[in-house]
């Protein structure tokens, strides 16, 4: 049993503390030294909502969202003290994954407007039909 006014209890619990901690630092280290793993790193610094307001205006989901948030902030205050260049690293990645997505997102979305439109088949329908737009803006099939 720990006994605080006891010097031998209370330096094996300093030392405890001290082989914790640097567990966490290689831990953190670890997760950060490759692309998978700052990946999933900035997948739980996201759903901890680090980047966005907690506001709700309903108290019990505002404090919901803080509870989150405050441990995101912990692992991100880990990331900066143990790994800074890492985080740094792991940003631009994660921007150049969300701008690849949304190019993506941006090619699909013209890809689904040429198809509506008539796209690459030359308007027509499955049937093999061409569709045209008449004078009277009423679309007709050939």
């Amino acid at each position: 049993m720990y006994d605080a006014s006891n010097r031998k209890d209370v330096r094996k619990a300093e030392k405890a503390a001290r082989l914790a901690a640097r567990d966490d630092a290689d831990a953190i280290k670890k997760i950060m030294s490759d692309s998978f793993g700052r990946a999933w790193m900035w997948r739980k610094l996201e759903a901890a909502r680090i980047f966005d307001d907690p506001f709700t205006g309903d108290p019990l989901v505002e404090a919901y969202n803080k509870g989150n948030r405050n441990f995101g902030m912990i692992l991100l205050a880990d990331i900066m003290k143990h790994c800074p260049e890492q985080y740094l690293l792991m940003t631009r990645e994660a921007n150049v994954r969300r701008i690849n997505n949304d190019h993506d997102d941006n090619a699909a979305a013209d890809a689904a407007s040429a198809e509506y439109a008539g796209g690459e088949d030359g308007g027509r329908d499955v049937e093999g039909s061409v569709a045209t737009i008449d004078d009277d803006g009423t679309e007709a099939y050939h």
